[in-house]
């Protein structure tokens, strides 16, 4: 069964209108020194002026960071402090797009060096062959949601450093077309792994599945409900998470209610005996698909949900890391203009030129923490002083997601055990009318009795329920013939020879067809 495990990926440009530095993201990124890049490497980065120290050591959960160049950028750009140094330098507005930033969910299913594959062949084949510059850093404090940050440059690289900005490299369409990508390396990663999972770029909607979806709450109105104030919107999510959770518990109840019939159902160890006729067997048969049928969306209803937590995870984890890194950013100015004031504080009234200079840099640095400060605001609408409440409200927030999570999941293992056990009885009838000698007959019954899909998804759920009850591999073959006495497990093993060996002679027959043809 393929089941569309996680998918996050979010883009945003770091700029210089929110009172960050390219040097100080990186720092912030990498477990280093100050917003963008410092932090999430987690490293000590100086901007090459000597004035500011970006240093997010202290950081953790960074567990592996790297540069990527294309092939004609200088080799010292492989270096992340004169890299993101060189950036700050040649952006000389104050208002200026630094870089790039995609964040993206890794997958659980893959371990450490398959995640960093996949990143690589996706930096490379994206970006890097494109022309930019990739600054990776993976994280994962081991809470269930590894993602990674890549920093990306804005401009031409060449040789000598960089020349004019990309504006194609701007396109939504060219976004989309990232997305895309993304889960289309992640799901050649899954079909080389023999694993059935595959991820999906699209919404619910672009994908055909039937079910209410929460509505995105937004800022404002997400700061108002946390306030205890009710809004439209918080009621519109209210209400459909009431009807969605009314639909799960009669489903529950059906589950229940249905769970004895499953286990009368499934076949016991003694098989059918000879008064058993062929309507008996088909109406079995038809009992057996009927359950299988409404397990099957069961699950369709399930997984979504299961899903949608999965993806709301990693956007609160994200937020949590953004609104950090920016409180972060704004202590780091805040120590700046103190450190500055205090050195003003020091200089004699005679040292008139350094004072006016000091004046001048108390100006500006005052400028940048005011900009950082209304961007905090702007994007959290919170004050910077209230981060630590409001990380320690959203860390409970995902926990309790966690805890949902775990229960969908419980849920989903309960049914799929059981259609499986419904499978095996279903594969043992229908492997034991192969020895009886009216199997034709009941074939034409099974037809009979199953019912005109109603509409295109029931069309495709009865196709691929079809496929998956009437295509018995050898495996479940082999399960049938060990819970069979054994008189009747010779029977069933001499029929299934003698049905293999007729399909042998027709595959044999229409591969002579097709070579005459083909000599024609």
């Amino acid at each position: 069964m393929s089941v569309t495990v996680i998918y996050f990926f979010t883009g945003n440009i770091i700029g210089r209108g929110s009172g960050r530095s390219a040097l100080g993201s990186a720092a912030y990124r990498v477990g280093g020194v100050l917003r963008s890049a410092a932090y999430r490497a987690g490293e000590e980065l100086r901007d090459d002026t000597g004035e500011i120290v970006h240093d997010y050591t202290r950081k953790g959960g960074v567990v592996y960071n790297e540069i990527i160049l294309p092939e004609f950028a200088p080799p010292e750009f492989a270096d992340r402090q004169t890299l993101w140094n060189a950036v700050d330098t040649r952006e000389k507005r104050k208002d200026s797009q630094l870089a790039r930033e995609i964040v993206v969910a890794l997958q659980r299913e893959f371990d450490a060096q398959e995640n960093l594959e996949v990143l690589r062949e996706y930096m490379k084949e994206n970006f890097v062959d494109k022309g930019m510059i990739a600054d990776l850093s993976i994280h994962d404090k081991g809470d269930g949601n590894p993602h990674a940050h890549i920093m990306l440059t804005m401009r031409h690289v060449t040789p000598e450093g960089f020349g004019l900005k990309n504006t194609d490299w701007n396109n939504k369409n060219l976004f989309v077309e990232w997305r895309k990508s993304w889960a289309d390396t992640n799901n050649r990663m899954f079909e080389q792994k023999g694993l059935d999972e595959r991820i999906d770029h699209r919404s619910y909607k672009e994908r055909g599945i039937d079910r209410e979806p929460m509505i995105h709450l937004g800022a404002y109105a997400a700061a108002k409900e946390k306030r205890g104030i009710r809004t439209r919107r918080g009621d519109i999510n209210r209400e459909r998470q009431a009807r969605n959770e009314e639909r799960a518990r009669k489903a529950a109840e059906e589950a229940e209610h249905e769970q004895a019939i499953t286990e009368s159902a499934i076949p016991s160890e003694k098989p059918a005996n000879d008064e058993h006729t062929t309507e008996k067997t088909a109406e079995h048969l038809n009992k057996l698909k009927e359950i299988y049928v409404k397990y099957e969306k069961e699950l369709a209803e399930l997984i979504p949900e299961r899903n949608q937590i999965r993806e709301e995870l990693p956007r609160l984890t994200y937020r949590t890391e953004l609104m950090d890194e920016h409180a972060k950013n704004i202590e780091v100015l805040q120590g700046r203009v103190a450190e500055l004031q205090e050195t003003r504080q020091n200089l004699k009234v005679w040292q008139w030129a350094k004072r006016n200079e000091a004046d001048q840099a108390i100006k500006h640095a005052e400028q940048e923490l005011k900009k950082a400060e209304i961007f905090f605001k702007n994007r959290f609408y919170i004050n910077p002083s209230q981060t630590p409440e409001e990380i320690k409200r959203l860390q409970k927030e995902i926990r309790a997601k966690k805890d949902r999570l775990m229960t969908k999941n419980a849920e989903i293992l309960g049914i799929m055990d059981t259609q499986d056990k419904v499978l095996l009885g279903y594969h043992t009838q229908k492997l034991i009318a192969q020895t009886q000698h009216d199997k034709e007959n009941l074939d034409k019954l099974l037809q009979q009795m199953n019912p005109p899909p109603q509409t295109v998804r029931d069309r495709l759920i009865q196709e691929r329920i079809d496929r998956r009850l009437n295509i018995i591999l050898d495996e479940s073959c082999q399960k049938v013939i060990e819970k069979l006495p054994p008189e009747h497990a010779k029977t069933l093993i001499n029929a299934r020879k003698h049905a293999q060996a007729i399909e042998q002679k027709r595959e044999k027959a229409q591969e002579r067809t097709r070579t005459i043809e083909r000599s024609r």
